[in-house]
């Protein structure tokens, strides 16, 4: 019987918990520099079809040279998902720039240990960073920045849990600060986590399953029944 419950567990888990991971990057030629102290910025859109079943993680890959790390406002929209990438990373109280590093190589993950806000400033970031999720204008004050609740902002990847892969994805990067040149997109991508929908014949056999298993535990409470019946 446990041996019979424990097959039926496993069918069970095979028709459900199988995920795919789809992952995309677009090479950018000339002509993606982010004006500077702009604050219409510069956009990518990009279309993807084909794809079944929802998100369940969003990873998203960023490739900048030159410019003013500091100076960038960053987010990325689909369907009803949007996320803040980066919002004048390094302002604070204190820092009322940002960070003055040029470029970055560098990957946005929820699950990440640093937010990228405050990755340091030393060095051209690269690896895996929290995105700065501070959804508030990128023209507000250093320490509102700092203080941001990120908790409760609702602009992480995480916004695109549950949605389909299909349609626009939008990156969107401003440079909001003047008085230098502004940076170049060099490349960009995404690493998405999927969960299939499971195909009619996969739903059918876990009805079979169901049956199957009903019917047994039917048969089971009736010998149990009987052998107590006989032993009284």
């Amino acid at each position: 019987m446990k041996k019979t419950i424990a097959t039926m567990m496993l069918v069970l888990a095979g028709v459900t918990s199988r995920a795919d991971t789809v992952t995309t990057n677009w090479n950018l030629s000339t002509g993606n520099v982010i004006p500077d102290g702009n604050l219409a910025g510069w956009s990518d859109t990009r279309v993807i079809g084909g794809i079944s079943g929802t998100i369940s993680d969003v990873n998203v890959s960023l490739n900048l040279s030159g410019g003013n790390n500091g100076d960038l406002y960053a987010y990325l929209v689909h369907s009803s998902g949007f996320a803040v990438l980066l919002n004048r990373v390094g302002r604070d109280g204190s820092n009322p720039f940002g960070y003055g590093n040029a470029g970055m190589a560098v990957t946005f993950d929820d699950g990440a240990a640093t937010d990228i806000h405050f990755y340091g400033g030393t060095g051209i970031p690269s690896g895996s960073y929290q995105p700065d999720a501070r959804n508030v204008s990128p023209l507000s004050s250093g320490a509102t920045l700092a203080g941001f609740d990120r908790a409760t902002s609702g602009a992480w990847l995480s916004s695109f849990t549950n949605q389909s892969a299909n349609g626009s994805w939008t990156l969107f990067i401003a440079d909001v600060v003047g008085g230098g040149s502004g940076p170049t997109v060099t490349s960009w991508g995404l690493t998405l986590d999927l969960v299939p929908v499971p195909e009619a014949s996969q739903w059918a056999m876990c009805g079979a399953m169901a049956v199957f298993g009903a019917g047994y535990f039917y048969r089971v409470r009736r010998k149990v029944l009987s052998g107590n019946k006989d032993r009284e």
